[in-house]
């Protein structure tokens, strides 16, 4: 396993599969809970998983790992007896269950006993219903947008997530008042194998492109929401502007009104001269501190001077 500067760490990771080896490249094994298998074996394991027969069997690299570690991030997942695994096999690893999604779309956190691991969340009012701690939501500063022409003010992908109504409406809103917007919603089923419905999961890397197409991002969080989404990292690290109905982005560091713009508290009037004016830098130290690395540090309780509120 590599040795990196924060510590040696594992990640288990089963969400966007684009930024794995970035992961790596910052010096941070990110493995999948499970290994990857041809379908007949995946057969096999789902009977292992019905009639309760030990998951390790079948997980990934970095069970093997284990000796070698001080620190492992889990990433929320439904299966959870990961957690006496590693407690049973590794008791010297440091565990951290990180929640990147509101808790009510993953395990519920009073499920998870202390003992087994510490709980983080990006989510401020999670934290506080949950009794967990808080950390922010990271990006990548070694991902590179491809450099496309632009063909769209606005470009926004996402699960639609009971959604679909508002976005439409925000879509037409943009069209009526002569703004050019590309909107990609999701279909809920789309994560299931051989789905074949209307509006398919899109590869990250072709999202990338649709950004490098447009002029700002549209983030539309889920009512109750209070953390980051990937949507305000993608335009901070890209550069681009960012269209948001999250009213709580104005207490983080890098808000500047010249590059986000408010639905419900800006007046949509201005939103085409909003679009028009020049994107605002923000301060390279901020901007790292939304890196992975510092992501990282601050489990550590390595904090960069002004962190933002926690």
């Amino acid at each position: 396993m590599n040795k990196n500067s924060y510590g040696k760490t594992i990640l288990i990771y089963d969400s966007v599969k684009y930024f794995v080896p970035y992961f790596f490249e910052k010096g941070l094994p990110a493995y999948p809970l499970f290994r990857e298998l041809p379908l007949f074996v995946r057969l096999l394991r789902k009977l292992y998983f019905i009639f309760g027969l030990p998951k390790n069997t079948w997980y990934a690299g970095w069970k093997n790992e284990l000796h070698n570690a001080e620190k492992i991030i889990i990433f929320s997942t439904q299966y959870n007896d990961v957690l006496n695994y590693i407690k049973l096999v590794a008791p010297h690893v440091r565990v951290i269950y990180w929640y990147w999604n509101p808790a009510f779309r993953s395990a519920d956190p009073n499920s998870l006993p202390d003992k087994l691991c510490e709980k983080w969340s990006f989510d401020k009012n999670d934290c506080e219903r949950y009794k967990m701690r808080y950390n922010t939501t990271f990006y990548f500063d070694n991902i590179k947008l491809p450099v496309n022409k632009s063909e769209f003010d606005v470009v926004f992908l996402g699960a639609d997530k009971g959604r679909r109504a508002a976005l439409n409406s925000i879509n037409n809103e943009l069209s009526v008042i002569g703004i050019k917007p590309y909107f990609y919603i999701v279909d809920d089923n789309a994560g299931k194998r051989g789905y074949e419905g209307q509006f398919p999961a899109v590869d990250y890397g072709r999202y990338l492109e649709m950004i490098s197409k447009s002029a700002a991002i549209l983030d539309y969080i889920q009512e109750g929401q209070t953390g980051l989404t990937l949507r305000p990292m993608e335009a901070l690290f890209f550069k681009k502007k960012l269209i948001t109905n999250d009213q709580s982005i104005t207490q983080f560091d890098f808000y500047n009104s010249d590059n986000i713009f408010i639905i419900g508290v800006d007046d949509m009037k201005n939103l085409r001269r909003f679009l028009k004016t020049p994107y605002q830098p923000v301060a390279s130290e901020i901007l790292s501190r939304y890196d992975v690395g510092n992501w990282i540090n601050r489990f550590d309780g390595q904090l960069n001077q002004n962190e933002p509120l926690s």
